[in-house]
């Protein structure tokens, strides 16, 4: 009985083992088809979503500096890598919104109008209550705002920071300019020539953050001479 006992208990470890690897096999096959499944769709959607994302970028662009032809400049791209590195670092800040850590500004473009430089349009971001806020702006010549777009605020809380895209608060920024250092106010009008900035009611976050990505573009094309 013992020896039959011992058999027993053999055969049924040797099952086990032949079952736990079958299922290891299994598990691997399943996951490698569904790795190969995810990258066939990342590859066929990926291209597309590019495209639909830099046409969305160049309808922005289009929006805040009306009747200009955007072009880049590998030396203003070497310029904003450095620069980004310093808003990183807390090396930028301004006077009246503190340090510019969450600033990040993704791209500058040369604004042209009838072949001549008329400025620059841009994208950047800071950070509000529930991310980033996003937004282009197209800045002349003069380092004054044209137009100002937010691209994306869906971070921020629906009726509130979100009415940051709407046009009659963000259109306050316009006509303020790079020598001036801007503040958010509460419960008063803002004005572009005191450069003071009235805040969303119930959202001061997210108008700090639309502010302090201003700002920092503001100090970059200041920069740039």
């Amino acid at each position: 009985m013992a020896n039959n006992e011992k058999t027993e208990v053999k055969e049924e470890v040797k099952k086990e083992k032949s079952t736990l690897v079958h299922d290891s096999i299994c598990l691997f096959v399943i996951t490698l088809v569904a790795g190969l499944l995810l990258g066939a769709v990342y590859s066929i959607t990926v291209d597309p979503i590019d495209k639909q994302n830099e046409k969305k970028k160049q309808e922005a662009y289009a929006a805040v500096y009306d009747g200009a032809e955007f072009e880049t400049d590998s030396d203003i791209d070497k310029k904003l890598e450095d620069f980004n590195k310093e808003l990183a670092a807390g090396k930028i800040s301004s006077e009246q919104m503190g340090v510019l850590k969450d600033v990040v500004i993704e791209e500058v473009m040369k604004a042209k109008v009838d072949g001549s430089d008329a400025g620059y349009v841009l994208t950047c971001s800071g950070k509000g209550y529930g991310g980033a806020v996003k937004m282009a702006l197209g800045i002349d010549a003069e380092g004054a705002i044209k137009g100002i777009q937010i691209t994306d605020c869906t971070n921020e809380t629906p009726g509130l920071g979100q009415n940051s895209s709407n046009s009659e608060w963000n259109g306050q920024y316009v006509g303020t300019n790079a020598s001036q250092d801007l503040t958010v106010v509460k419960g008063e009008a803002g004005s572009a020539e005191a450069g003071t900035i009235s805040a969303i009611s119930g959202a001061t976050i997210t108008s700090s953050a639309v502010t302090r990505a201003v700002d920092g573009a503001f100090q970059f094309i200041a920069s740039l001479g």
